[in-house]
């Protein structure tokens, strides 16, 4: 959990250096920016979500020659993705801002956040490969120490880029992509001191017939595959939802922006238990052990939920004097603190969504996902057009809330047949 919520931090100290150094458009700018640069990062989410179910139960059938090479393969096609996106990112850019359009300062702003933000891509999607590895063998603490030194490099950098060389939003976006690499270095480090605490490199981890094993290769890629599809609904979710916000003018999108932080923050300390989830079910599913299944989903259910309404009523409580703290502007203050009521509510409407979540990916069942996220998305953009016309600007945060809802209602009907069949019958 403390790895998970260490990750929005950079975002946080991003959206303080702007919002307090800066100008309202361009903290406007960094809102639709971060939706856009979302699209890199979440659209690959596979490389930590497959690679963590894997890995959890190749250690559950103590198949530890596996174990290591989930690791060796997830990490490098991280880089590769990385980088040609890297490379391609004049053309992807051009293709993106022709659909997520806004008013010309705020454009200018969003392209150079991420102009400057792409240069660390190849080492946050190999990060991503690191850390679900870490989750799935169990050590979270692992990817903790990667998020300090992530965090640490860009809280001395970011001020440092955007005060004292006056590079502002181009500052914050390059700041952010040296402490990716800080983090992946760091990963990359403990992965190989993780790998000799367990005895070294099993032997022939890294030859072509492990490495490239067709059976091993097929179930990567069904698993992610299905992640992708479902991960590019749950982006146009969340981009329809970004995009509904650039249209609504600067003070809407910029106290938009400030809320996301609080809703990554609460889906990334809520998501810790489902990477526990991730790591206990798969290990539980790959040594076919029916009693420990079922006592870590409801050990991490029940506690969930309980961190679940902690968080709501932490977001009511603390929630105007961070927002205060992240801008002097009163009309974005003003707009935050008033739709702050729909953020309270998302951890109680998602906390069910990220533990199946959590279940199904360390079981790799990765199909029910990716349906119930196809259905959710559809279901989601009904309630928008439905309820905007008569809500307004309130419709499309209570749109949102509603989303959160639908996910973990169209995942649930497939629990009580993975509960029944998985356990019994691994291929």
């Amino acid at each position: 959990m403390l790895a998970n919520a260490a990750a929005p931090f950079v975002g946080f100290v991003d959206t303080f250096v702007i919002g307090r150094f800066s100008s309202t458009a361009a903290l406007a700018g960094i809102g639709l920016g971060a939706v856009i640069y979302a699209l890199f990062y979440w659209g690959f989410g596979f490389l930590r979500m497959s690679t963590a179910g894997l890995a959890a139960q190749s250690l559950g059938q103590k198949n530890l020659k596996d174990v290591q090479a989930h690791l060796f393969r997830a990490v490098p096609l991280g880089v590769f993705i990385g980088v040609l996106i890297f490379i391609f990112q004049t053309l992807i850019l051009a293709g993106l801002f022709k659909i997520f359009t806004a008013s010309a300062p705020i454009e200018a702003a969003a392209r150079n956040y991420i102009q400057a933000r792409v240069w660390g891509l190849p080492a946050y999607l190999g990060g991503i490969a690191l850390m679900g590895w870490f989750i799935g063998i169990g050590q979270a603490r692992r990817a903790l120490t990667m998020q300090i030194w992530l965090n640490a490099v860009n809280i001395l950098l970011s001020p440092l880029f955007v005060i004292s060389f006056g590079w502002g939003i181009f500052g914050v976006g390059i700041a952010t992509a040296i402490a990716d690499w800080a983090g992946f270095s760091a990963g990359l480090f403990l992965a190989a001191k993780e790998i000799k605490r367990r005895g070294g490199l099993q032997p022939h981890v890294l030859s072509r017939k492990v490495l490239l094993a067709w059976q091993d290769i097929k179930r990567l890629s069904v698993s992610n595959i299905n992640i992708f599809i479902r991960t590019i609904a749950m982006t146009i979710g969340f981009s329809f939802f970004g995009n509904a916000a650039a249209g609504q003018g600067e003070a809407f999108l910029a106290s938009y922006h400030i809320l996301m932080q609080f809703i990554t923050v609460i889906a990334l300390v809520l998501d810790g238990f489902a990477h526990t989830a991730e790591a206990s079910v798969g290990a539980a599913f790959g040594a076919k052990d029916r009693k420990a299944f079922d006592r870590a989903v409801r050990l991490t259910s029940e506690f969930s939920l309980i961190f679940a309404v902690l968080c709501s009523l932490a977001v009511i409580t603390l929630g105007p004097f961070v927002i205060s703290a992240l801008t002097p502007d009163e009309a974005v203050r003003a707009s935050a603190n008033y739709y702050l009521i729909f953020c309270a509510l998302t951890p109680i409407a998602g906390f069910a969504a990220w533990q199946l979540d959590g279940i199904y990916i360390g079981t790799t069942q990765t199909a029910a996902m990716r349906n119930s996220a196809v259905i959710a998305v559809i279901i989601y953009l009904c309630i928008h057009y439905a309820l905007t016309p008569h809500m307004g600007a309130d419709g499309i945060w209570a749109a949102f809330v509603i989303y959160y809802i639908a996910r973990w209602v169209t995942m649930l009907p497939a629990y009580p047949g993975l509960r029944r069949q998985t356990l019994l019958q691994l291929h």
